[in-house]
């Protein structure tokens, strides 16, 4: 039974880094300025919202598949599948979440009152000084709640890392997809247990998220 545990929880930690140091440049980027790019990229990263999960899925399986493309090539030359792997579900989990990290950390981005960002820069400070003294020790916490908020979505990923990894017990399997092949079988209980733990995790990310969005709104109201 823990062994779903700890693959959620590692796929979840791992799709959420990815996830975070991906998007943390990008949303940054287009919080500060326009450009003609944003539109193109904005849609091609929030398209796994309007899209099921086993889409998804399905796109990553041609893709990664053993005998198309770059998943193809990643076989014959490395010898490496993500096909049926803890691998393929870190990037399934990854493009699944990558539209709530987007939105989270642009949102915290958005909330910094730009007189602050004006006043830093004719004291001459620079991009990375700014960003390091000013944007993040105000922002930190919607950020930390967009984290959270995609942290919880990675754990209860299940169309596009079932469609990619598979459930091979012991290897691929997750809270998710354990729930599912066992209610198949009939074995309640543990998927009662299981899903408890997933709903106990979302609960307490949630009522961090409620205490993060209560002291940033106190904040604002300060300046």
């Amino acid at each position: 039974m823990f062994t779903p545990v700890w693959h959620s929880i590692f796929i979840a930690l791992l799709s959420t880094v990815i996830a975070f140091l991906a998007m943390l440049p990008l949303s940054y980027f287009f919080a500060k300025r326009n450009s003609k790019w944003q539109l193109p990229i904005e849609t091609l990263i929030l398209l796994p919202l309007v899209l099921p999960p086993t889409v998804v899925g399905l796109l990553l399986l041609s893709l990664f598949g053993k005998n198309n493309g770059f998943g193809a090539f990643l076989y014959d030359t490395f010898h490496f599948s993500f096909i049926f792997s803890l691998a393929g579900a870190i990037v399934a989990t990854t493009i699944i979440i990558l539209p709530i990290m987007y939105q989270g950390l642009k949102a915290a981005f958005l909330s910094i009152d730009h007189e602050l960002v004006w006043a830093a820069e004719t004291l001459s400070a620079t991009s990375g000084q700014i960003f390091r003294k000013v944007i993040l020790p105000n922002c930190w916490q919607p950020i930390l709640a967009g984290i959270l908020l995609s942290f919880c979505r990675a754990m209860g990923e299940f169309g596009a890392t079932l469609m990619v990894a598979g459930y091979i017990e012991g290897k691929t399997d997750t809270i998710a997809s354990s729930i599912y092949f066992m209610v198949q079988q009939g074995n309640l209980r543990t998927a009662f247990y299981l899903g408890l733990f997933n709903l106990l995790i979302g609960v307490a990310a949630l009522f961090i998220i409620h205490i993060l969005t209560i002291r940033q709104s106190q904040l604002m109201r300060g300046m």
